[in-house]
């Protein structure tokens, strides 16, 4: 850009806002060169991700995800929503946000990409207009040929997360997932009730490569055949992965098997474990608006949810 959008004087470069900037040197307009922003989904389908192959350049002929860039009249959710729409055939809704990803490395190709969890909701998978093919990979399946570093790195991510192993505790795991409540306990506002005889209770956890990076820890009643969700962790560098589903999939497998009829837990009205609840089916019991300790990392209202088995 050489001309003032605003007079058509010349720009020249002058230090503002912390930064050299395109300046018009008749009328003073500062011209600010904003990143794209692109949006897409990562929609899994049985286990195994939805990639379209791309039908025009950049990278044409390559595999990526669905997405695209963000128009100015739409939110980056409804972007993506589209997109997946327009090539691949699929309605999806979104789940929780994956990560926000940069790209380029020149001026006037730099942006920024927002990557979505999806499910499908209708619709049905085709290639769509900019996509000479659609097609479904699992962990082990995914090509070579990704077109951009952004999804290449967002795909080597979820590979790893599905490689992620969920089981019951080893004793070993047990005393390992003690010194993450002590060394995390700031955050998790409670100490860990381990104490609970196993027959009555039940200590899962999620393992990537033999090293715990989450847990939950139910508890049964069984004069009222109920069990509690007593607590749920998972560690800051592993969470958006999907791993607190699993966790509660393990607890109301267990609960069930233990021939109960209903699966409790609570969550801070603003911690977002409560959306993750929500959507594996609990409901909306009750609530306390002083419930959590004065020194809890959570404090405020919290939310009593309920399973039925």
């Amino acid at each position: 850009m050489k001309y003032c959008p605003q007079c058509g004087g010349k720009l020249q470069e002058e230090f503002r806002h912390g930064r050299y900037r395109p300046v018009c040197e008749n009328c003073g307009f500062v011209i600010y060169l904003d990143p794209k922003v692109g949006a897409g989904v990562i929609v899994e389908i049985a286990g195994r991700v939805v990639l379209v192959r791309r039908a025009m350049e950049p990278k044409r002929g390559w595999w990526s995800l669905p997405s695209g860039f963000v128009e100015y009249d739409e939110r980056p959710e409804e972007a993506a929503v589209r997109e997946a729409r327009e090539e691949t055939g699929l309605e999806v809704e979104l789940d929780n946000l994956l990560g926000v990803y940069s790209f380029g490395r020149e001026a006037g190709s730099r942006g920024v990409l927002v990557l979505y969890a999806a499910h499908v909701v209708g619709g049905e998978l085709r290639a769509g207009d900019d996509a000479q093919e659609v097609g479904l990979f699992g962990p082990e399946e995914l090509p070579a040929d990704i077109a951009f570093v952004t999804h290449d790195q967002a795909l080597r991510e979820w590979r790893r997360a599905q490689a992620i192993i969920y089981r019951q505790a080893t004793a070993a795991e047990v005393e390992r997932v003690r010194q993450l409540s002590a060394q995390h306990r700031p955050e998790i506002g409670i100490a860990l009730p381990l104490d609970t005889p196993p027959a009555e209770s039940a200590l899962f956890v999620a393992l990537d490569k033999e090293e715990v990076v989450g847990f939950a820890h139910v508890v049964v009643h069984r004069w009222n055949a109920t069990a509690n969700i007593s607590l749920i962790f998972v560690l800051a560098g592993y969470r958006r992965w999907g791993i607190a589903t699993h966790l509660i999939a393990q607890a109301m497998a267990y609960a069930r098997a233990q021939g109960l009829r209903t699966l409790l837990a609570e969550a801070p009205a603003t911690n977002p474990v409560l959306v993750v609840y929500l959507k594996a089916g609990f409901r909306v019991a009750g609530f306390l608006d002083a419930y959590y300790p004065a020194e809890g990392a959570e404090r405020g209202t919290a939310l009593f949810l309920a399973y039925d088995l």
